[in-house]
């Protein structure tokens, strides 16, 4: 959701505000301590910034808030999309920041972009 207060980064992901995060994919996935990829990242989020698979949701809202807000960077072309890494601030539900890396990709034909996934950056930016 868009703040009306800030205005968008100029270099913000392309179409941000309706940039997409498939549904499950941070509870079954990135915050899943079982799961067999995810389970690495799922450590680190609740280790870091205190998320926990029941926290799904207030991290997806916490990544597509802050979104239009920071720099895209053309990471790269292939026969699936175009991708891009957006490095977004996040406060955990702990109450400690880091920044999180996420990889979005516009496939081939697509106007928006979707999520693919996360990572916890171990150092913050200087900002």
């Amino acid at each position: 959701m868009p703040d009306k207060t800030r205005d968008s980064h100029p270099d913000s992901l392309p179409n941000a505000k309706n940039a997409r995060i498939p549904q499950g994919k941070f509870a079954r996935y990135l915050l899943d301590p079982l799961h067999v990829a995810g389970r690495h990242k799922a450590r680190v989020f609740k280790s870091v910034l205190g998320f926990q698979q029941s926290d799904s949701e207030a991290l997806e809202n916490a990544i597509l808030h802050e979104l239009p807000y920071q720099p895209a960077v053309l990471a790269s072309e292939g026969e699936w999309g175009i991708k891009y890494e957006v490095r977004i601030p996040v406060v955990g539900v702990s109450g400690a920041k880091a920044d999180v890396l996420t990889i979005w990709i516009f496939r081939k034909g697509s106007d928006f972009a979707e999520f693919v996934t996360a990572r916890v950056l171990r150092e913050r930016r200087h900002q």
